[in-house]
Order: C-alpha cells, then sequence, then structure tokens
C-alpha cells in the first residue's frame, strides 16, 4: 500500500501542477530513503524543467530535461502534495517531511512519509521498467500468455500475481479483490487451476483496478493513504480488511490468512463459502 490506483491518482493529481515547471529550489534530509545520496539528489534536480509525469506499476517517475527521471515511490505511508509556495525554512519542516521542491509557477511540491518506507530518487537508467511485466490497464495485457504463465507456475495464486515480473502493479489489496470475483482461493496452486478460471482472474484485473482509481484508491482503516489533494479514497474492498465481516455475495464471516514467513509473509483475505481450497 499504495498501489497502482493510488500511485496513478497521485501521478494525475500533480501532473498539471508540475510539468513544465522548472524546480527551483530543491531539498531533501534523509538519507537511507534518498539515492543516490541526499546532496547528489539536491544537485541533479535543482534547476532542471519536469518534461512528464508518468507511472509504471506502483513506481511514480518524473522525466527531467537533462535527461534524469526524478523517482517518487510512496511506500507504505508516503503522500506527495502540491502546495502555493511561501518562505519557508527547514528547521520548521514537519519532522515527517522528507522532500521539497520550490518549482517555477509559484508552486511547493512536498514529500511525507511518517514511516519512511518511501523512497525518493534521482536516475538516469530506469531499470525497473525492464524487470516489470504487463500491467493490467495495458491495452495490449497479454492474458494468453499470462493463462500459459501461471498454468506452471507451482505456487499459490496470490503469491503469483503479486510478482511483480508476471503482472506489475497489483498489491495485496487488489489481488485479494481479483482473487474474490474469481472465486479463487487465494491459497490454490496457480497450477491446479482451469485455463477458463485464470482468464477469468486476469479479466477481473482491470475493472478493479479502473474502478479504484475512480474512487482515488483505497484507504484502509489505518487512514495511511491520502491522494496528493489530502483526501482519502474512496474505493471499498469487498475482502482485504474485512476480517471477521459478512461476505458481500453469501454473509459468512471473511476469513484472514497468511502467505510466507517473517518479514516477507503476506496476508490474505477470503470467503470460505465462495472461495473453497
Amino acid at each position: 500500500m499504495p498501489e497502482l490506483p493510488e500511485a496513478e491518482t497521485v501521478r494525475s493529481q500533480v501532473e498539471p501542477h508540475v510539468v513544465g515547471a522548472t524546480i527551483i529550489e530543491s531539498w531533501a534530509k534523509t538519507p537511507h530513503l534518498t539515492s543516490p545520496s541526499v546532496s547528489e539528489f539536491i544537485e541533479r534536480t535543482r534547476g532542471q524543467k519536469i518534461v512528464a509525469a508518468k507511472r509504471r506499476g506502483k513506481q511514480i517517475y518524473f522525466p527531467l530535461e537533462n535527461g534524469d527521471n526524478l523517482l517518487v515511490h510512496l511506500g507504505m505511508t508516503g503522500k506527495l502534495s502540491i502546495e502555493d509556495d511561501s518562505e519557508w525554512k527547514p528547521e520548521e519542516l514537519h519532522r515527517h517531511v522528507h522532500g521539497v521542491w520550490r518549482l517555477s509557477n509559484g508552486k511547493r511540491w512536498v514529500f511525507t512519509d511518517p514511516r519512511t518506507f518511501g523512497e525518493l530518487a534521482v536516475s538516469r537508467d530506469l531499470p525497473f521498467l525492464t524487470k516489470m511485466g504487463p500491467e493490467p490497464l495495458d491495452e495490449d495485457f497479454p492474458v494468453e500468455e499470462l493463462v500459459e504463465k501461471l498454468g506452471r507456475k507451482n505456487v499459490k495464486i496470490k503469491a503469483a500475481i503479486l510478482d511483480q515480473s508476471l503482472i506489475a502493479g497489483l498489491g495485496n489489496i487488489y489481488a485479494d479483490e481479483a482473487c474474490f470475483r474469481a472465486r479463487i482461493h487465494p491459497e490454490t496452486r496457480a497450477s491446479a487451476i482451469s485455463e477458463d478460471k485464470l482468464r477469468e482472474l486476469l479479466g477481473h484485473m482491470r475493472p478493479i483496478l479502473e474502478e479504484a482509481i475512480q474512487g482515488r484508491g483505497s484507504t484502509l482503516k489505518d487512514g495511511g493513504y491520502q491522494d496528493a489533494n489530502g483526501d482519502y479514497g474512496t474505493f471499498r474492498p469487498q475482502m482485504y480488511g474485512r476480517t471477521g465481516l459478512p461476505c458481500v455475495i453469501c454473509e459468512t464471516p471473511v476469513q484472514r490468512g497468511v502467505l510466507g514467513a517473517s518479514k516477507s509473509a503476506r496476508s490474505f483475505h477470503f470467503c470460505p463459502s465462495c472461495q473453497k481450497l
């Protein structure tokens, strides 16, 4: 969290305020979330015109006039916001502010991240683009190719569709939603699912993501995600985060499970009646 819909919402909201503007002042402070270094990040972004606002999967990036790219990963609680510019001092900023860019159009661009799992970076190359698989919003999303690849995977289906090298952009929330709409238990082995059922699963992904983008993303009980305007997302998952609540189809209580162990563990949510293992 945030996932593709949240990243796309933020990208589209900041785009009209930053594209075409020049960064007249750049500031960052947190070494572990700023690369290559705080000083190099500031040096390579200051004075640069922002030529586009792009996204791939969950990653937002802004090509600059000098050929570099300013990358922003929201992590768990990162937020990009646009404000009217005014005089400010670094020591007066809230402690959760980790990046500020003053723009030539009178706006100020601010990155906050309470849990500091996000990332700010400047890079000439974008290696993640070649490592990511297709995303469900692509016009040429290769359903038949993915049916074949999933059918060969002897891993649990939720783990398979969370693999960003296979399908870009899905995270816990929307993977659970896709499994629920296809009535597939998240722990079912991908290789054990029929081709027709895999097509159905893949076919649900685009509508789910489009619905979530229409709702400006999904904000869970922790309130961690806010869009660039400071508003909460209005998309309400039918499965994720609803442990113990009635299934929207059959009213059986939603259950929660865990895939994997330790730091790599991922939760999943399912209806034991609608999604039998």
